[in-house]
């Protein structure tokens, strides 16, 4: 529709050249002020209405953009963060910029000079009207134009390809070193990972001089030609002039003619990267929003009840085609809690993440009750599931904004969050912050150290009553008084009758469980209650037992 729109801004741009022509043919030679007046009205008025066309088309646009960003920006995050879209969450942030790139390309002048530039024709037929040889001299410029632009664009090709890759590349390592800038710095990784990161660097700006090379080459004949084109025309026209074929009105109204209808390309053809850019934006947007048409609506399902049962379970991680979990089948009672050990690389954190949705199953069922997880909306199942990962990170906002998950009902019943912090023994801990519950955490926020982190992320897990709740190493970073908070809570969550599943490599945490299971190489080796397991393996024979853990927390209660 715009495209079509923009049809009716150079026929009102011929409001000029033709008012300047009749007043050289007609007004000079009649000497009419009547004439004179009639025609400065006519085309004060086609002007005017030049411009307010060009105002809507500019409004059009910018509206054009707000629609884009309100029907696809929160989309496309969501996208990105769903299963589908796991793999590219760590280029979340280029994905983002790529969409305000297309919109703003959609929203721009850019995409306007691009209308124009396709109703260019249109002047060299008002050209040919005037006379073919200015016709003629405006279509060669056009046809040389967009060949040399062409020619530009398909040397220069591959070159911006592998720029902005590198690029890409380049954006993404200095993005990991600022991260973790602090453990570089401590081990002394700095100089080498700068030179790692130059090499890239380098290497872009190599690409970027390579494309360079031709496309200076290419903008410089571009840039001779549009000088040039003033001359050719004035030319041209002196010599019909002198063969009394037009007047020097005719002369000059081919000269403003060929500059409008010249100057959309040129501006298509020195933006060219813009429209590159743009196209190579959408490609990847493309890419990723391919995913958000195969998440189907599922129906809302009724609380989280009965016991989990596991069978056949194979897993993969995202991107790779090796199982982590081989035939994994077990049964959890409800209400019951169990512990999962097994040595490094086992594949216990990655069946945590199986267990609460993160990676799909690529075989196998995930049941809890009548219901496999995967016919659960995830949103909804997010809500009767408590999850703490091994790598622990707060979220910019405030502690109880991170404690109740960002919800926002929260704020008109702020007792879900007391409760989840008295239920995971934070209370001390909340007490200890500048503000309280207000404490800003973040990048600008209060610096939380790692058990502190660990501690706020358990009420995380808890905040809701979850009746499903997986916990990845969660004592690792407690000190012995968190410890013993962390095992009081593991025993009132089984008093709730709440399911719980903790990855450990503490023995003593098994103190809490009523099952065990062992995992090595994503297999299960072993699995019963704890007092069989524990007759099995030695080691585990030797770790206190829940009655001298529950003696203990009675004594500290006292």
């Amino acid at each position: 529709m715009l495209f079509g729109f923009s049809f009716f801004s150079p026929i009102l741009y011929l409001a000029s050249p033709i008012f300047i022509e009749q007043m050289y043919d007609r007004v000079m030679y009649s000497r009419s002020i009547d004439t004179l007046f009639v025609l400065a009205a006519i085309a004060t008025y086609l002007i005017v209405m030049f411009c307010i066309l060009e105002w809507v088309r500019k409004k059009a646009l910018a509206r054009l953009g707000n629609a884009i960003d309100e029907r696809f920006s929160r989309m496309l995050f969501e996208t990105l963060h769903r299963a589908g879209g796991a793999a590219r969450v760590a280029r979340s942030s280029n994905i983002l910029a790529d969409f305000n790139t297309v919109r703003d390309f959609l929203s721009g002048y850019t995409l306007t000079a691009l209308f124009d530039a396709l109703w260019a024709p249109l002047f060299v037929v008002v050209m040919t009207v005037v006379h073919w040889m200015f016709g003629a001299i405006a279509l060669l410029l056009i046809l040389f134009t967009s060949a040399v632009t062409f020619i530009n664009h398909r040397l220069t090709k591959k070159h911006l390809h592998n720029y902005q890759h590198l690029a890409l590349k380049a954006h993404e390592f200095s993005q990991a070193i600022s991260r973790n800038v602090e453990t570089i710095r401590a081990l002394g990784m700095l100089l080498p990972l700068r030179d790692r990161w130059y090499r890239l660097h380098a290497g872009m700006l190599g690409w970027q001089s390579a494309a360079y090379v031709w496309s200076d080459v290419f903008t410089y004949v571009i840039k001779f030609t549009r000088s040039y084109q003033m001359i050719a025309v004035t030319a041209v026209g002196t010599l019909l002039y002198l063969n009394n074929e037009v007047t020097p009105a005719n002369t000059f109204v081919a000269m403003t003619l060929l500059m409008r209808g010249l100057g959309p390309i040129d501006q298509v053809i020195s933006n060219w990267k813009t429209y590159s850019a743009a196209l190579a934006a959408l490609e990847r947007l493309d890419d990723v929003m391919r995913g958000a048409g195969k998440l189907a609506p599922k129906l809302s399902l009724p609380a989280l009840r009965g016991p989990l049962v596991v069978s056949r379970l194979f897993a993969f991680a995202p991107g790779n085609e090796r199982p982590v979990l081989n035939d994994v089948s077990f049964t959890l009672g409800e209400g019951r809690t169990m512990g999962i050990i097994g040595p490094s690389g086992a594949g216990k954190s990655c069946l945590a993440r199986v267990l609460v949705g993160i990676w799909p199953p690529r075989s196998g069922s995930l049941a809890i009750g009548d219901h496999d997880l995967s016919h659960w909306n995830e949103d909804e199942l997010g809500r009767h599931i408590g999850y703490m990962p091994q790598d622990i990170e707060l979220l910019p906002g405030s502690i109880a904004e991170n404690i109740a998950r960002f919800d926002a009902a929260a704020e008109a019943d702020p007792s879900k969050i007391t409760s989840a912090s008295e239920l995971a023994g934070v209370q001390d801990l909340i007490r200890s912050l500048p503000d309280g519950y207000n404490t800003k955490v973040g990048l600008d926020g209060h610096v939380m150290s790692g058990g502190q982190r660990s501690r706020i992320a358990l009420a995380r897990a808890v905040y809701g009553a979850p009746t499903f709740i997986v916990l990845d190493e969660p004592n690792s970073n407690l000190d012995a008084r968190a410890e013993q908070s962390f095992l009081e809570m593991v025993q009132k969550l089984r008093a709730m009758r709440t399911s719980v599943v903790i990855v450990t490599h503490k023995l003593t945490t098994l103190s809490c469980c009523d099952d065990v299971l062992v995992l090595n190489a994503g297999t299960v080796q072993a699995f019963g209650s704890r007092e069989q397991i524990v007759s099995r393996i030695p080691r585990l024979a030797a770790a206190p037992s829940l009655t001298v853990i529950e003696g203990a927390a009675e004594a500290r209660r006292s």
